[in-house]
């Protein structure tokens, strides 16, 4: 039981990491369709840097500021050109999965394939206790700071907010790179703090995950945390069948797609109602 506890806390930490920086970006009112792309250099960085100095500290930083810059090209042509935020974020995920196995290439060339055991945290599960801190000072920010509620006004009404001196575009791009500096810190998490390791597009989809969860937990914290403890759960089960030998009789391809089968039932029977913020994915001024 101790067991299935800690790997849901573990498949969960990044989900909710990731998930809390979608989350600002969309209460403000952009889709960040490109959190994938973000995660995916944030992990590819973070290894890089982790491996070259010795240091995982600093590959997490460097990991951090990746996603920040990844986030602020998306910021730039979707806030401030108004390019469409699916197209962009679509375009953005390819970039990185090229950007990133070209990274991946030259670190194998240069005789970086390997992170040295020094050079990963060695406790994970710290990650849980940033990602819980960040869920409370987040949810703390909507509900009491001046800061939340113009987030969450600029995703509802952004016309208004510029009528009351609120400059709409850099309050969104700060929420953007906000969001993509989480998604870095998330992909870090998963190539230097849990696997050591990098390997061609090993977000796995995750980027996508954290899109739905978003949505399943209504654009809300608490929804979003018992979202990602949901996939978690479902997450450490496979993985828990798996090491008892059950792929003899379920095969493994089942196994390992089970949790984003239950995450995507769970988004179709709840998430049914609420559509999200207003203003959500709608250019700014708007077209006429």
């Amino acid at each position: 039981m101790n067991a299935l506890v800690t790997h849901t806390i573990l498949a969960a930490s990044p989900l909710v990491v990731a998930g809390i920086g979608e989350l600002i970006v969309e209460r403000s009112g952009v889709i960040n369709l490109g959190i994938e792309g973000m995660m995916l250099m944030g992990c590819v960085t973070g290894f890089a840097v982790a491996t070259i100095t010795g240091n995982p500290w600093l590959g997490v930083i460097a990991a951090i500021a990746a996603g920040a810059a990844t986030a602020g090209i998306f910021a730039l042509t979707t806030v401030w050109a108004k390019v469409d935020h699916i197209v962009c974020g679509m375009a953005l995920n390819l970039l990185a999965v090229g950007g990133s196995g070209t990274a991946w290439q030259l670190l194998q060339t240069h005789g970086y394939a390997e992170m040295p055991t020094e050079s990963g945290f060695s406790q994970p599960l710290a990650l849980a206790w940033v990602a819980m801190t960040m869920a409370v000072m987040v949810w703390w920010m909507f509900r009491v700071t001046r800061a939340g509620i113009i987030v969450s006004s600029l995703g509802e009404a952004p016309t208004a907010c510029a009528a009351a001196g609120i400059d709409v575009r850099w309050w969104r791009t700060t929420a953007v790179v906000i969001g993509g500096a989480c998604a870095g810190a998330a992909g870090a998490y998963l190539s230097v703090m849990r696997t050591h390791s990098f390997v061609p597009e090993m977000t796995g989809g995750s980027g996508f995950l954290v899109l739905a969860l978003v949505i399943f937990g209504r654009w809300s914290v608490p929804g979003l945390i018992i979202g990602c403890l949901l996939f978690g759960a479902v997450e450490a089960l496979q993985q828990n069948l798996q090491a008892r030998g059950m792929t003899s009789l379920i095969p493994w391809q089942l196994l390992k797609a089970a949790p984003y089968a239950v995450a995507l039932a769970a988004l179709a029977i709840v998430a049914k109602g609420r559509t999200g913020p207003s203003a959500l994915g709608q250019p700014w001024p708007a077209e006429h």
